[in-house]
């Protein structure tokens, strides 16, 4: 993505001083790597995403903050491209390896080594995607995250000094059984069940902060803040695609109550949402409903893949939205209603809306200018 996106509001106090000190450079660069889990390029945004981890769990935090760290030295100590490692390309997929795998396995001291390994890998996989892909100008997305922890996440259960949560225990699923649609905390107990006002806000917003792995509903609503702080197109588009994932798994293919209410059908059509909302295409009334079909073929993905991956007992963590994402942005121009965006040029929703609409006046004409809506 181009420098000038990276170094957005440079007059600032705090751009001015990230560029004259090394230190708050360094951080802001950090900060700017946490906000990029949901395609942020702004460093309150992703100190919002830091404190909304730490606010639910300071471990999840601690591991997170890990991977950040040594994902994007490894990238200063390659010398990857100086741009992308100041737009904190490189740092969220360490983030989402380092809570990632404290999430799924128990903590102990073998944990932190493993956590910093992955990161690193995860900094390799980056760039290697970016060299694969980009002649298709193609965006990696979290797929190195998702490589990189399943590979990690399989190794475990032949590595003595790692143990597996219950969390990533293999199951069989069984094509008769019946799946529990009741809306509830609990997983067999139906105490606090059904449809109700509470119960729909909690899916809502532990459907945002699954996308870091974080089952609350404060975290949720920090988060959303968060994005409201850098874009408030993202913002919109994270929300329904929360409220997608929850209503399509919940209503209309009667998906596991208990997965819906604990986001877990969310969080990937948040991603979604995001990214095909107004990211990688210009946002336009056409553009907006191909975002929520991909949040909805998202929902689908998220069931598949899990079954796909059950007697195995992985998670499919951010590979629906990976593979949903993907096969919605390979079109670019072949849909001509959609007006994709080269990666240079991403930056957030609305500037890329106003760069389009000045384009589409200067040609036709029309003369004037039209004021950013951010």
């Amino acid at each position: 993505m181009a420098l000038e996106a990276t170094l957005e509001r440079l007059g600032s106090p705090w751009g001015r001083l990230a560029q004259e000190n090394p230190v708050v450079g360094f951080l802001d660069t950090l900060l700017r790597g946490c906000g990029q889990v949901m395609f942020q390029n702004n460093p309150l945004t992703g100190l919002l995403f830091l404190v909304g981890i730490f606010v639910n769990s300071p471990l999840l935090g601690l591991a997170g903050v890990i991977g950040l760290l040594v994902s994007t030295l490894t990238a200063l100590l390659l010398r990857a491209d100086r741009s992308m490692i100041r737009a904190g390309l490189f740092g969220y997929n360490g983030i989402l390896t380092g809570v990632g795998l404290a999430f799924f396995l128990r903590w102990n001291a073998t944990l932190v080594v493993y956590i910093v390994i992955a990161a690193i890998l995860s900094a390799v996989i980056m760039i290697a995607l970016v060299n694969l892909m980009g002649s298709r100008d193609m965006p990696a997305l979290t797929a190195p995250f998702v490589l990189a922890t399943w590979l990690f996440l399989f190794a475990v259960f032949l590595f003595n000094h790692l143990q597996p949560s219950e969390l990533i225990q293999p199951a069989l699923l069984s094509p008769k059984a019946a799946v529990q649609t009741d809306l509830r905390p609990l997983p067999t107990d139906l105490t606090g069940a059904g449809i109700t006002a509470l119960n729909l806000l909690e899916a809502f917003f532990r459907g945002i902060g699954e996308v870091f792995f974080q089952d609350n509903l404060w975290t949720g609503v920090i988060f959303l803040l968060a994005l409201l702080v850098n874009s408030r197109i993202s913002a919109l588009f994270a929300a329904l695609g929360s409220i997608v994932g929850l209503l399509s798994a919940l209503f209309l293919f009667g998906g596991n109550g208990f997965w819906v209410y604990h986001g877990l059908y969310g969080f990937n059509a948040v991603l979604c949402g995001i990214a095909v909302g107004g990211m990688f295409y210009v946002l336009t009334w056409e553009s907006a409903l191909y975002a929520l079909v991909c949040c909805l073929i998202s929902t689908v993905a998220m069931a598949a893949i899990s079954v796909l991956l059950s007697p195995l007992g992985m998670p499919a963590l951010t590979a629906p939205f990976v593979l949903g994402a993907w096969l919605f942005i390979l079109p670019k121009a072949g849909f001509h209603v959609l007006h994709p965006v080269a990666l240079a040029e991403v930056t957030n929703p609305e500037r890329i809306r106003h760069g389009y609409l000045e384009r589409e006046r200067a040609s036709t004409g029309t003369g004037g200018t039209i004021q950013p809506t951010s």
